[in-house]
């Protein structure tokens, strides 16, 4: 499909593109949109006149620095939080128990977990809506009942020494975890949104006195407006991520250009690593939120990021880190 111009759209007036041409202005540096153009290469047939019209207009930009990155030792001034994403998932099943008890005894501050909805309303720990990428099962979650889930091989897909691993519950993680470490809990949405699942979710946070040391996050507004809305007391991080008009990168469609007003009862706006340029993270802490962005393995990464100034970085590695 041909793409249209996009200085031709910005030249008539096409408020998307010179809202899109905006934001991405503001938030990345000229250095950084550069960047951008080179690695989003494998769009170049279809966005070629929309590349080049960002190429030249980031050759004009002279407001925005481009001092070259330092390299520097995790943590070695501030304090960065480190999450086990699906807890060590570097060296074990991610989601599972085993990952969980991995991630405990490494060097994270969080253990990051992803939540679906059964079909008998019970809460499990699985990143996908469906069981056929991580257990020898197949079809929706929100399907099958606990207890034809709770039959299923969790881990041999990883190392067949985790055969034993079944899908755990939410509830089954809070015993395990006790407040040794956080917990950063996104709420998933499966095909459709999972009724009453957040109340749910607040009810186990409250049986175990682990408001505490859980954070909820989600993609879906209306998953943390039902949360904000009954004053559940819990903090919430919102996750971010859709598509610029008119651009061949993601961001969150439910953002207005950078302003992130409508999440004020957020404590954090958290994105990709791809978009934690300095522009970026200035522009979330400058509208008073903390950010966290997912997946930096790479150590070398991982520094960079320390020294954009994001809080937090989600990783799956975090077994293999030495922190300093």
């Amino acid at each position: 499909m041909k793409c249209p111009s996009f200085l031709t759209s910005f030249k008539t007036g096409n408020l998307p593109a010179q809202a899109s041409l905006k934001f991405l202005l503001l938030t990345f540096s000229r250095m950084e949109v550069l960047q951008l153009f080179f690695r989003m290469r494998l769009y170049k047939d279809s966005y070629s006149v929309l590349w080049s019209g960002l190429f030249l207009v980031s050759l004009l930009w002279t407001g925005c620095s481009n001092t070259p990155e330092k390299i520097r030792l995790i943590n070695q001034k501030r304090k960065v939080m480190l999450a086990a994403h699906r807890g060590a998932s570097e060296v074990a099943p991610e989601n599972t128990l085993a990952a969980i008890q991995k991630a405990l005894d490494s060097p994270a501050d969080f253990i990051e977990i992803d939540i679906h909805q059964t079909l008998d309303s019970q809460l499990v720990v699985m990143h996908d809506a469906t069981l056929d990428r991580t257990t020898n099962g197949e079809g929706a979650i929100s399907d099958l009942p606990l207890s034809a889930i709770k039959k299923l091989d969790a881990g041999s897909w990883f190392k067949p020494e985790f055969k034993k691993e079944k899908v755990p519950t939410l509830e089954e993680v809070l015993q395990l975890v006790k407040g040794r470490k956080k917990l950063l809990i996104e709420l998933k949405k499966g095909d459709d949104f999972y009724p009453g699942m957040p109340h749910r979710t607040i009810a186990l946070l409250q049986k175990y006195h682990a408001r505490s040391w859980c954070v909820l996050q989600s993609f879906h507004d209306e998953i943390l407006q039902e949360i904000w809305q009954n004053e559940y007391n819990v903090p919430t991080h919102k996750l971010i991520v859709g598509k610029l008009p008119m651009l061949p990168v993601y961001f969150d469609v439910s953002l207005r250009f950078g302003y992130f007003d409508k999440y004020y009862r957020a404590s954090a706006i958290n994105a990709h690593h791809y978009f934690a340029t300095r522009g970026f993270v200035k522009l979330v802490h400058n509208a008073g939120f903390k950010t966290f962005v997912w997946t930096a393995d790479d150590p070398s990464e991982i520094n960079k990021l320390v020294d954009r100034g994001v809080d937090g970085i989600i990783t799956n590695a975090v077994s293999s880190l030495i922190v300093q």
